[in-house]
């Protein structure tokens, strides 16, 4: 069973402070809070609160606590930060929760985190749009190879109900602990590609973004939690999702015009995504030209099959499966299987992964247009 809906997500643009978020000239930003019932506040953030040798590529949360002003109110200033998009939290009486005048929050983990961007570099530039030319929608269905349900988002290019055209597809996957809304949240695939076709650097298309857990894990909206999803990572060996693929893939061909044409469809996905694009791309062999294995968690049997099919590996100096892009990439080489490394900094992280995608976008289908 189908189940359609439009889905509003929130893409506008902060081109205006939010009341509790001050941008400074210097690139700073000054944190406000109203809690006039709290004694102590802190603010988490992934960027550099207490000092500026803040590893930024780890995105790990850094907190500091906040000072009463003389209007009464919790201040805490930052130092200037780099262009980039950046999440935090407030804490008092031993609660964290979301900043409650910003209505812009991603889920991260078992938690909310609200959402900042420090604008000037060209991706984080791309992240924000004042408003979109194509859409977004939200649908679930019955899973009968595994026994769930799944939900997908998929985004619709611009004039997509006018045109009449088919379009090339992407199927874009998330990892461990993630659920269908992670690349439009944390990802930001929406607004960049949106953004991308505008510029003309992307051939228009449809991008799937489906909840590709396995049969007992449905992913962070249920606050199942990273440890549990580690704990239970054999079961993503079992192939649950690409053993359900046709049918999904199907059932997306009669409600979208999705193009058949191997040579315009593509999946790509990140960290334990990428092992499952991998499997999908050896299984399925005549359905994908192009796939993109960003951060990938590849195994040793995982090689590529299909000499007419296009890797696009994506990979972070100091990220912890560094070493298994580079196999992947030496074995393609060896079996003559077409291959492009972007080797960027950082680890395993959705900085670098926002980029493996902003790149990827641009580099499929460019010579395969109907």
């Amino acid at each position: 069973m189908l189940v359609l809906s439009l889905s509003p997500f929130l893409l506008k643009a902060q081109a205006q402070p939010l009341p509790n978020l001050r941008y400074n000239n210097d690139g700073s930003v000054t944190f406000v809070l109203d809690k006039p019932e709290s004694r102590r506040v802190r603010v988490y953030c992934d960027c550099a609160l207490r000092n500026d040798r803040y590893n930024i590529e780890r995105e790990n949360l850094q907190s500091a606590r906040m000072k009463l002003d003389s209007n009464g109110l919790f201040i805490f200033t930052t130092h200037p930060l780099a262009p980039e998009i950046y999440t935090y939290q407030f804490k008092t009486k031993g609660k964290r929760f979301v900043d409650p005048a910003n209505a812009d929050s991603v889920q991260v983990l078992n938690t909310k985190r609200s959402v900042f961007v420090i604008p000037g570099s060209r991706l984080s530039d791309l992240c924000f749009s004042d408003s979109l030319q194509g859409r977004s929608e939200f649908f679930e269905f019955e899973d009968s190879i595994c026994g769930k349900t799944r939900r997908v988002v998929v985004y619709l290019p611009p004039d997509y109900d006018n045109s009449g055209q088919v379009y090339p597809v992407l199927y874009l996957l998330h990892g461990i602990n993630g659920y269908e809304k992670a690349w439009q949240d944390k990802g930001r695939a929406v607004q960049m590609v949106d953004k991308l076709i505008q510029q003309g650097k992307s051939v228009p298309l449809i991008v799937v973004m489906p909840d590709v857990n396995p049969r007992k894990l449905v992913g962070q909206k249920e606050n199942i939690g990273m440890l549990r999803n580690l704990l239970q990572y054999g079961s993503w060996l079992h192939r649950d999702f690409e053993r359900a693929f046709p049918q999904m893939d199907s059932l997306l061909s009669r409600h979208y015009r999705i193009s058949s044409d191997p040579n315009l469809r593509a999946v790509a996905g990140l960290s334990a995504g990428a092992m499952q694009s991998c499997n999908l791309a050896n299984m399925y062999e005549q359905r994908f030209r192009y796939v993109g294995l960003f951060s990938p968690v590849v195994h040793r049997n995982q090689l590529p099959t299909n000499k007419s099919t296009n890797y696009w590996i994506g990979s972070g100096k100091a990220d912890i499966f560094h070493s298994q892009s580079l196999r992947f990439v030496k074995k393609s080489q060896k079996l003559q299987v077409q291959c492009v490394y972007y080797e960027t900094r950082g680890g395993h992280t959705w900085r670098n992964w926002r980029m493996h995608f902003s790149e990827f976008i641009q580099y499929i289908f460019k010579n395969n247009q109907q």
